[in-house]
């Protein structure tokens, strides 16, 4: 049960071993005006509070009998409803706090394990709503962002964010679980405009929702796409990419044997190493030693050319090492 602000300052009071008249005398009133708030009969006028929590040592929110749970769980609901960073930070703040305090406590043998355990659930639980809720305000503030770029540059496509902005958006719309509606209007762009930029759109889409078989049918469904693919060329690389890469992730050996020639034929020396990197897992899983020993060599002696910093070159190496 939570206590009255006069029970409070009784508890309080006698913690500390202090007398009504001391505690009068430091406010400038009457010790019957503090008997009378511990007794229920009335309560500090609000200007009074800070001193008297000062007087205790304790924040207002513990003078109102607020716990440290109750304390977290009302900054988290704060920032559920104002969306600020400030609010976050305060929330986070405060539950990080209180959890390192019980698992001080943890270690120092408490006697109270089983309630501390319990509180700190609850505080790992008001955790991940405050990680959720910022990731939610998060995407609504990136797809606006998103949006005012896409109605700026529509009808631009030589603008240079029109393709990145339009991407970066149905990426956006996947993980705020608009992914279906996103695909629909990516398919329904490319029906009606089938040009290269609208089937990479497309098939950006599918790729990101894992639907490779889809991507590799896209090319075989009529529509315009086989047109605008073949034959490889600079300007359809990037629609390649995409094609290669889900050719690798179905083991669909024969596609990029197929066309691979044909690609690599129009690549710089930069697109042939991102083009091979798709390979080495797919010659692993196939058992085919001598094709995957061989990606590798050609993919050894192009990544010191890379435009690459250290760190993604020692990745790079890595992942070429281990496939």
């Amino acid at each position: 049960m939570k206590l009255t602000i006069g029970e409070k300052i009784t508890l309080l009071r006698k913690e500390k071993n202090i007398t009504q008249t001391e505690l009068a005398e430091y406010l400038y009133l009457t010790p019957q005006t503090v008997s009378r708030w511990e007794v229920g009969n009335g309560a500090p006028e609000i200007t009074l509070l800070p001193r008297i929590a000062a007087f205790f040592g304790v924040s207002i929110d513990e003078l109102f009998g607020l716990t440290s749970l109750e304390r977290a769980e009302n900054l988290v609901c704060r920032y559920s409803v104002l969306r600020d960073e400030r609010s976050f930070q305060e929330a986070m703040e405060c539950v990080n706090s209180q959890l390192q305090t019980i698992d001080a406590a943890l270690r120092s043998g408490a006697e109270d394990a089983a309630g501390l355990e319990k509180e700190r659930d609850q505080l790992e639980a008001e955790k991940m709503h405050l990680w959720i809720q910022l990731g939610r305000e998060s995407f609504h503030r990136a797809c606006r962002i998103a949006d005012s770029f896409v109605e700026k540059t529509e009808g631009r496509p030589e603008h240079p964010w029109y393709l990145r902005m339009r991407l970066q958006r149905n990426q956006l719309s996947i993980f705020m679980g608009k992914s279906r509606e996103a695909l629909a209007a990516c398919r329904r762009d490319f029906a009606e405009h089938p040009d290269i930029t609208a089937l990479l759109l497309y098939l950006s889409m599918l790729s990101d929702l894992y639907d490779y078989e889809a991507v590799l049918s896209v090319p075989e469904s009529g529509g315009g796409a086989r047109e605008l693919i073949f034959p490889p060329s600079e300007k359809n690389l990037s629609v390649w990419r995409l094609l290669i890469h889900a050719a690798a992730e179905t083991d669909r050996i024969d596609f990029v044997e197929e066309h691979m020639p044909q690609v690599l034929a129009v690549c710089s020396r930069q697109d042939e190493f991102q083009f091979l990197m798709n390979l080495p897992g797919l010659y692993r899983r196939a058992d085919q030693e001598e094709k995957l020993s061989a990606v590798r060599a050609r993919l050894a002696a192009l990544l010191p050319e890379q435009p690459m910093n250290q760190y993604f070159i020692d990745r790079a190496r890595a992942a070429i090492e281990q496939s």
